[in-house]
């Protein structure tokens, strides 16, 4: 089977954010690390990544849009760049901003704050942020937040929630190789050392020299280049001896768009 990559891109602003809160991260210590790395020799492009992100932020919102895409795979239809996302895209905004803008990521704190104390953490995102998540992986439920007519085009507001009860169980989680990081950090945080290195095992084990062949690959039939970054998050937060980092990297930055996207 020939995987390619997802067209519409619309898990291209997660990739970019994921690179921000890497190098985020690295630089300021906020999550507890052993690794080091070198940031100098990606500076342009991350800084290109954060001018995209700034490009994306409707000032009438609050938010940064999904991407640029007249296209949509919203629930409602809204295209992409009406439709905003309270997390992850947002929630890791808010911080992966922080060194480049940090007003715009005041702002963009501000506006979520009220939305997360309605509907709860979404119980996945938040985890590279710090904060525990359930070792139980559950389905998302779309959560429309809010919904505004601006010039006469419809602008949604959506949660990507993954609390119990919005979905069912995956099972089937370690198969996933989005997953697999997910919980790996989250064992981290929980001290539990020898799970977190398994799951990260477990996740890399499904890289094929140009993305991760998990279920999700083999089913679309597309790689989802937003879990190349959250690849190197987890590894930089475990501080764990990669032998295929370098090749992930490469191949993340290779999908870097002219805009910086």
């Amino acid at each position: 089977m020939r995987l390619v990559r997802n067209e519409l891109d619309v898990k291209g602003l997660r990739k970019v954010l994921l690179a921000l809160l890497t190098t985020l991260l690295v630089l300021t210590n906020s999550f507890t690390i052993t690794a080091k790395t070198e940031v100098g020799d990606n500076i342009q492009r991350l800084q290109r990544a954060a001018e995209y992100i700034i490009k994306r932020y409707d000032p009438m919102i609050g938010l940064v849009s999904e991407s640029e895409d007249t296209g949509s795979v919203a629930p409602d239809g809204t295209p992409c760049y009406r439709t905003f996302w309270i997390y992850s895209d947002n929630l890791w905004a808010s911080k992966a901003l922080r060194r480049f803008n940090s007003t715009i990521a005041g702002n963009i704190s501000k506006t979520i704050a009220p939305y997360i104390k309605r509907v709860g953490n979404a119980n996945l995102f938040e985890v590279l942020l710090g904060e525990k998540i359930t070792n139980v992986r559950y389905g998302k439920r779309n959560i429309c937040v809010a919904y505004y007519i601006i010039d006469g085009e419809n602008h949604t507001i959506w949660a990507d929630r993954h609390q119990e009860g919005d979905g069912g169980i995956f099972y089937d989680a370690e198969e996933y190789a989005d997953l697999c990081f997910y919980l790996a950090l989250n064992c981290h945080l929980n001290g539990d050392k020898e799970n977190a290195t398994r799951l990260l095992r477990v996740g890399e084990g499904m890289w094929d020299g140009h993305g991760f062949l998990d279920k999700a690959a083999k089913e679309d039939g597309r790689f989802q280049n937003y879990k190349l970054g959250l690849y190197l998050f987890t590894v930089k937060v475990l501080g764990y001896n990669s032998t295929i980092y370098d090749s992930v990297e490469r191949v993340a930055w290779s999908y870097q768009k002219e805009n910086g996207g």
